[in-house]
């Protein structure tokens, strides 16, 4: 499983640690990723895992989009990225998951609606998650999207 995360927050949005423990915890699990971030700091802080590759930064949805190589499902870390998954569904039907605080999820932003719609799965921001559980219970997530979005695509 190929696995594109994407992270326009200038600062992960107070997440950088959670961010990081994730892509560190998939990396020891031998899982691909791409990664695709706003922050210059997070990116260079990446780029040396093993199975990570970090695209250039960037700092648009629309930028990402194009930047993000073929995955299984994206992750999407904050509703700031959450176009940049609405465009990989539509166009190239990649799936994507979202993390996504509570306050966001009754948003009245029509886009945003939209991107909490068409998300294969919302995955809750757990604070006090041990770092030791991170890697297989996201991959647990990203099964359950597949699954889902399999199922879903069949139906049509």
């Amino acid at each position: 499983m190929k696995i594109g995360h994407i992270c326009l927050a200038s600062t992960a949005a107070g997440s950088g640690e959670r961010f990081t423990a994730l892509v560190k915890a998939l990396a020891n699990e031998k899982l691909e990723q791409h990664v695709l971030v706003a922050s210059s700091a997070l990116a260079r802080q990446l780029a040396d895992l093993p199975n990570v590759t970090v695209g250039p930064v960037v700092k648009s949805p629309v930028m990402a989009y194009c930047l993000m190589p073929e995955v299984d499902i994206a992750h999407i870390h904050e509703v700031k990225s959450g176009q940049a998954g609405l465009l990989l569904t539509l166009t190239r039907t990649i799936p994507y998951v979202i993390t996504a605080a509570s306050e966001d999820l009754g948003s009245k932003n029509p886009l945003t609606r939209s991107v909490l719609h068409r998300t294969a799965q919302l995955v809750p921001i757990i604070n006090d998650e041990p770092v030791q559980h991170i890697a297989k219970e996201h991959m647990q997530i990203y099964r359950d999207a597949l699954n889902t979005w399999v199922r879903a695509a069949l139906m049509f």
